[in-house]
């Protein structure tokens, strides 16, 4: 117990005199402060004081900071790992899944290609139907008597031509090639503009103008046939028209009529509308035009040059008469709604030529000396035909 009393009684003593030191050292920088009139060592003790809360303030922050720098660099490592082990998954197993399910499914349509054909079309169709808001749209056995009603009412004395050429479109042949002859004004541009304006199928319909290539330039127009044969759809009929055209370009129509029968997306047969019906129907009308300027010799030897065209329903114009531009004149002003006096009616008729332009200066002179209809003109115009004989 002795021991224990004189150890604690020494280390009071120690204590008691680090206390006393640390008093005296104090004491001792204050007199040097005091003697040195520029506060050189206190200024050292302040900067050595801040120094040390600075560096206990920040060691803290380091600590953290180390922390986050580990943190953000082991979230670096897995983001890397994780993209490492997709573009495995990637590599190893979804790229030879893809390519095993799309070899199935070459195999597949190939084995099955009219299933799939029929699958795709019925598709194509529900779709035109909807956007077309028209059920069954792309039905080709829909009737075009509503067309053939209108084209009668606007053509005049031309009801032989209309006739057969309603009979060709009736007969729903998968392809139907047609060649309409006759000369300038008869009715042809006539028939084909209300066809086309009134076509089920609008946006099948395409037209080529064969007077607007060189001649001698058959490479262009072969191309040209082959872009309106690209843009065929399945939808519907298409139509295509070959327009101006005369009797030296005859041997074109064999030409384009076999060109379609090598296109295998082509239904080349005749007679029943449901046989290959994944396949394109067309009608493609050539129009040729006659040159009334010759003398009749002539003029006979041209339309006779144009009626034996191969695969090929021809259907020829009647020529016009004076009694026949008279009926156009009537007809015209009607449509317009004007009425043409009696001297303007002889005058329309003395300087029309029918056998060359038919009726296709009327509607022009009918506007130039007509006068708009009233309520008071319920006269008909008289029967001017006495000035052929006067």
């Amino acid at each position: 117990m002795g021991i224990a009393v004189a150890d604690k009684a020494t280390a009071g003593d120690l204590a008691a005199e680090m206390k006393a030191l640390k008093t005296r050292q104090r004491g001792i920088l204050k007199r040097r402060a005091s003697q040195f009139g520029n506060g050189h060592l206190q200024n050292s003790w302040n900067i050595c004081t801040d120094i040390q809360r600075q560096w206990l303030r920040r060691r803290p922050r380091r600590l953290f900071q180390g922390g986050k720098r580990t943190t953000r660099t082991g979230t670096k490592n897995q983001q890397s790992d994780l993209k490492q082990r997709g573009w495995t998954f990637f590599w190893y197993t979804l790229l030879p899944l893809l390519a095993v399910l799309c070899i199935s499914c070459g195999i597949t349509m190939w084995q099955n290609g009219d299933a799939v054909s029929k699958f795709m079309q019925r598709y194509s169709s529900q779709y035109q139907d909807i956007v077309h808001n028209k059920l069954n749209y792309c039905n080709r056995s829909r009737s075009l008597h509503d067309i053939f009603k209108e084209i009668r009412a606007n053509v005049l004395n031309q009801d032989l031509a209309i006739n057969q050429l309603e009979q060709v479109f009736v007969n729903q042949s998968s392809i139907q090639s047609i060649a309409l002859i006759g000369s300038s004004g008869v009715g042809k541009t006539l028939t084909l503009r209300i066809l086309l304006e009134l076509y089920p199928w609008a946006e099948n319909v395409q037209s080529l103008a064969w007077n607007d290539f060189d001649p001698t330039d058959d490479n262009t127009r072969e191309q040209a046939v082959e872009d309106m044969l690209h843009n065929l759809a399945h939808c519907g009929r298409n139509l295509l028209v070959i327009d101006n055209l005369t009797p030296l370009d005859k041997d074109y129509v064999a030409a384009i009529n076999a060109m379609l029968a090598t296109r295998s997306d082509v239904a080349f047969d005749s007679g029943d509308n449901n046989t290959h019906t994944d396949l394109k129907h067309l009608t493609i009308i050539y129009v040729f035009n006659l040159n009334r300027l010759l003398d009749d010799e002539l003029y006979d030897l041209q339309r006779e040059a144009v009626q034996q065209l191969p695969k090929t329903t021809v259907i020829n114009y009647r020529n016009f008469n004076l009694d026949d531009v008279e009926e156009c004149m009537r007809h015209e002003a009607k449509i317009v709604g004007m009425r043409v006096d009696d001297k303007y009616a002889k005058e329309i008729l003395l300087s029309a030529d029918p056998k060359v332009s038919g009726c296709k200066t009327v509607r022009s002179k009918v506007l130039m000396y007509g006068e708009l209809e009233t309520d008071n003109d319920a006269t008909e115009m008289p029967d001017l035909l006495t000035v052929k004989t006067n």
